[in-house]
């Protein structure tokens, strides 16, 4: 039996003590403020923060990185495809004979089907990344979930990609609603190991390659982006790609796509 991650057992317990002090209260006995509020501060940060880092397993198991033994990673682009930028991340891979995972944009697959086929053709593997990348996908129901996952599956397969079953939410946020979705979809979640933290306008190259450098290790799972998502600026990782996959060289390990380690 797996045991269950420290976070969640703790999110649990703030619960369970929220609604032990919410029965008192029903019988009559006016709940100690001090324990209600740590009850209740304790479970809306730890599930708050469950939301914004996956990999603690709050709300469900995810994908987040390989086997530490031997000597494989992982490289992941997220916000594709466009024909702008993931061309370059194609040609910096194809260089270096890397191969990666991108999580990409229903949407987008369908307005550039050419892309999505060269980057299936090129030897990499293809997730989900939502349909319309929604901000607030997180917050959606769990039929609400599964149905865009479906949907993206559909957009991808017609744009020319195979059926995947991995899926990445849109910038990375899970939610108790976002497990259960994936669940009726019979999809895999992904988080990361390790994130550029590119996703902005401005970013430094210089930065998002030290902090990934620092990040490669046997069974590392790096999250990049490949695309803006609205496509209005390069994202750091390109410029970066270079100096990442010298280190993934010097360090004598291998880039894998994510079929791999499930």
């Amino acid at each position: 039996m797996t045991a269950l991650p420290a976070a969640r057992l703790a999110l649990w317990a703030y619960g369970l003590g929220g609604m032990a002090l919410g029965a008192r209260s029903v019988l009559g006995a006016p709940p100690p403020l001090v324990p209600t509020a740590v009850a209740f501060g304790g479970y809306v940060l730890l599930g708050t923060a469950g939301v914004f880092w996956p990999e603690r397993g709050m709300y469900g198991r995810t994908l987040n990185r390989g086997p530490r033994t031997g000597r494989e990673l992982a490289l992941t682009f997220d916000d594709g495809p466009s024909p702008q930028t993931t061309p370059r991340v194609l040609e910096e891979l194809a260089r270096d004979g890397a191969r990666a995972t991108f999580f990409l944009v229903g949407k987008k697959a369908l307005a550039h089907p050419a892309l999505v086929r060269e980057i299936h053709d090129a030897g990499h593997e293809i997730g989900l990344h939502g349909f319309e990348h929604d901000r607030l996908f997180s917050l959606r129901g769990p039929a609400q979930v599964a149905r865009d996952i479906a949907r993206t599956q559909d957009a991808l397969e017609s744009a020319g990609a195979p059926r995947s079953t991995l899926f990445r939410p849109p910038i990375g946020f899970v939610s108790h609603f976002t497990v259960h979705g994936a669940a009726r979809a019979g999809v895999t979640l992904v988080g990361c190991s390790a994130r550029a933290l590119d996703g902005f306008r401005g970013v430094s190259a210089d930065k998002v390659a030290a902090r990934l450098t620092r990040a490669l290790v046997p069974g590392a799972l790096l999250a990049m982006h490949d695309a803006a998502e609205r496509d209005d600026y390069v994202p750091a990782s390109i410029a970066a790609l270079p100096q990442v996959l010298t280190a993934v060289r010097e360090r004598q390990l291998t880039t894998v796509t994510l079929s791999s380690w499930r």
